[in-house]
């Protein structure tokens, strides 16, 4: 039994938002969505549409981007499978919104590298802005 407030994740997350997109494997709707978290295993977003548990999706971050290209974003396509589905509190123009779980189940290594440098860059601004506040 693990004790509480104790992390059990292989790999920690950080607090960072950007967009994403993804829809079912088989096609169909492309969702937006909203990360509100990220690690190299998974993120945890808000979307547009609703999955249920266990549905494949093809996902693309929009990362944004460090070398100034004119959208701001750098895309990222991973696989990934829903392992959490919650309906969330509607948007501020009523449309319905969901939680979602991702886990991560296709990331080459070139994909896995960018998003590792992503996390490590978030990570070291975080750093820098909680030092300025103390």
């Amino acid at each position: 039994m693990t004790k509480p407030g104790v992390e059990r994740r292989a790999h920690p997350r950080i607090q960072t938002e950007f967009q994403l997109q993804g829809s079912p494997e088989d096609g169909g709707i492309v969702a937006r969505m909203v990360a509100n978290n990220v690690s190299l295993a998974g993120l945890q977003c808000t979307s547009s549409s609703q999955f249920p548990e266990m549905t494949r999706l093809a996902v693309r971050l929009l990362l944004p981007s460090n070398n100034g290209s004119d959208n701001g974003t750098e895309p990222l396509d991973i696989e990934a499978v829903v392992v959490r589905s919650e309906k969330a509190s509607p948007s501020s123009s009523g449309e319905p919104r969901f939680e979602l779980g991702l886990f991560f189940t296709g990331v080459d290594d070139e994909a896995k590298q960018r998003l590792a440098t992503f996390i490590a860059t978030q990570r070291g601004s975080m750093s820098r802005s909680t030092s300025l506040i103390h």
